[in-house]
């Protein structure tokens, strides 16, 4: 996920049949870009839910319902944790490297998904 066109480096890097199915989701609730239909695009004000739920996707199944309930109510607790993370990260001057890498991104994921289950939208 770039947040940008500016942004040099993805908040969060997902691949294989997560990948696959978060497209899938995505592409279905926001626009595609014309020229590269692989390019879902989101707008700002569904920033802090589609991060929020792509962590809670985090080495799990992507989840729809989820995401509704994310669009309709996202807990500022769950969204600023997001942002929390990438302060935490380790810092790489690569551009390549995910914002969040790969190993915080999975403790992170299992922690989100348990939040959301205590404020009911997971």
């Amino acid at each position: 996920m770039v947040v940008d066109e500016r942004l040099e480096r993805p908040l969060l890097r997902v691949r294989g049949r997560v990948a696959e199915e978060a497209y899938a989701i995505l592409a279905k609730k926001f626009l595609t870009r014309g020229d590269n239909p692989s390019e879902v695009l989101i707008p700002l004000t569904a920033l802090p839910a589609v991060s929020t739920w792509l962590l809670a996707s985090y080495g799990s199944k992507a989840s729809e319902e989820r995401l509704d309930t994310l669009l309709y109510r996202t807990p500022k607790l769950i969204a600023d944790l997001v942002w929390d993370l990438v302060e935490l990260s380790p810092k790489v001057s690569e551009n390549n490297k995910p914002l969040i890498d790969h190993r915080t991104a999975l403790k992170a994921s299992k922690i989100v998904r348990e939040l959301l289950k205590l404020y009911k939208l997971g």
